[in-house]
């Protein structure tokens, strides 16, 4: 079987703490989260993971989604995780990389017009859809506009 994952949902007011890496010629952000080690809950995993990534403990107040990797062979955990008001997030370490391998490169306060569309996509599959004020958000796109992007073939 393939390794899960789980990940952290950190929500201050209209932003969400994200991580941005370097990874495969590619910068891009995501939720802190990563491999689920043996004998952890997916649960465990996700407050450790952002331990190591924003440098912040925190707690989990409820499970977001359960999603298959594409492998079918595994799944991805999302939380929705408090952190206490006063802590300050900062650019960790993956520790399963090389101090030369490292691919974070800090973390960040965004709200939803500073997130790049194919990053959003991947937090709405997070279970971000799931949270109020996003959810608002969502009611009021413009629904006679479509965003999807174009290529060459259907310009």
């Amino acid at each position: 079987m393939k390794r899960d994952r789980c990940q952290a949902m950190v929500i201050r007011g209209d932003k969400i703490l994200l991580v941005e890496h370097k990874l495969f010629g590619r910068d891009f952000f995501t939720l802190p989260g990563g491999g689920l080690e043996e004998g952890e809950t997916p649960e465990e995993a996700a407050l450790r993971e952002l331990r190591e990534e924003c440098n912040v403990e925190g707690s989990i107040i409820r499970p977001l989604n359960i999603e298959h990797k594409p492998d079918l062979e595994s799944f991805v955990y999302s939380f929705l995780v408090e952190i206490p008001e006063d802590a300050v997030a900062t650019k960790g370490i993956d520790p399963e990389l090389a101090p030369d391998e490292q691919s974070i490169v800090g973390v960040a306060w965004k709200r939803m017009d500073e997130i790049p569309e194919r990053d959003r996509a991947y937090l709405f599959s997070a279970g971000l859809i799931r949270i109020p004020i996003f959810h608002d958000i969502c009611l009021e796109w413009d629904d006679s506009e479509i965003s999807y992007p174009k290529n060459a073939s259907n310009t």
